[in-house]
């Protein structure tokens, strides 16, 4: 693994743990098999961790195998708020491609 902090659990899935970035309100799963692990970047990680910090999120931070960077949330992640507590993440719903 070429990016520290973030380790493989199973045959599919690398953990970003909870403490990787300061304020992680969850840790983060990438579901990687090992070869597309070696494609990962450094940014897309962040991102998920980063994801993993804002409010009302439930459960996860989640990025599939496609993960690429976005804007401040990975492209391939996936996320769910709370009704009440949580937000909704223009970078996570796609406003770039209208």
């Amino acid at each position: 693994m070429s990016i520290e902090g973030i380790h493989r659990i199973d045959e599919t899935t690398v953990e970003v743990p909870k403490g990787f970035m300061e304020g992680m309100r969850t840790r983060g799963l990438i579901y990687v098999d090992r070869a597309l692990e070696e494609t990962l970047d450094k940014e897309s990680v962040e991102q998920v961790a980063n994801v993993a910090t804002l409010p009302g999120i439930v459960g996860d931070s989640l990025a599939m195998p496609d993960i690429h960077r976005g804007y401040g949330f990975t492209i391939g992640g996936v996320a769910a708020f709370d009704l009440k507590e949580g937000i909704i993440s223009p970078g996570g719903v796609g406003y770039d491609i209208n």
